[in-house]
Order: C-alpha cells, then sequence, then structure tokens
C-alpha cells in the first residue's frame, strides 16, 4: 500500500522576462496547502516544498539540516510529485482543491 501524499506541481515560463514559476500543492490530513507564485525553475519545487512543510509545522526542521540529498531522499520517500507545466499566469495561480485519497 502506498502512503506516499500527492504533491501538485505546476510550473510556468514568463517568456516576456525569461523567469520560470512554480506552485505547490497538497492535501495532508483534510486540509490543502498551497504555496502561491514561487521564483524558481528546475527542482526548487522541492525546497518550497520542504519550506511549506515547515511554515505549518508538518516536519521538523532538523530533519533535513539544508542537506539538498536528505531533502531528496525525505520527498521521495514521503511524496508523489506530479509536476506539470502550465501556460499562464492564472493557470499557475489557481488554487486546485482536492481530497488526498
Amino acid at each position: 500500500m502506498n502512503n506516499k501524499i500527492n504533491v501538485f506541481v505546476k510550473k510556468w515560463f514568463d517568456d516576456v522576462n525569461g523567469n520560470t514559476y512554480h506552485n505547490v500543492n497538497f492535501n495532508y490530513n483534510n486540509k490543502n496547502y498551497n504555496s502561491g507564485l514561487t521564483y524558481g525553475y528546475g527542482s526548487q519545487y522541492k525546497t518550497t516544498l520542504k519550506d511549506l512543510l515547515i511554515k505549518n509545522n508538518l516536519i521538523n526542521e532538523n530533519i533535513i539540516n539544508n542537506d539538498y540529498y536528505k531533502l531528496r531522499d525525505f520527498i521521495n520517500d514521503n511524496f508523489n510529485c506530479i509536476v506539470m507545466d502550465v501556460n499562464t499566469e492564472q493557470e499557475l495561480e489557481k488554487i486546485d482543491y482536492f481530497n488526498q485519497i
């Protein structure tokens, strides 16, 4: 049985200014969490996920200790990250409400 939490990551490239943004969204214990519009490209969303978890007291900051490999392993072991590209800022900022299954 898979007990991982599904995390929905939306990415948007602002071709006018050349910046990339993302939004991290997940549900835990029937509560939705959303990072909002966040600057960052590549796998930066993993750090945003970590920050969101710490900010909402869902994990202890010392679990990862700013170690990239601990962060990577922690996320891979506990989360299913579903990453999708969107075409507009409006699509990125839209908060998707869902229930964890």
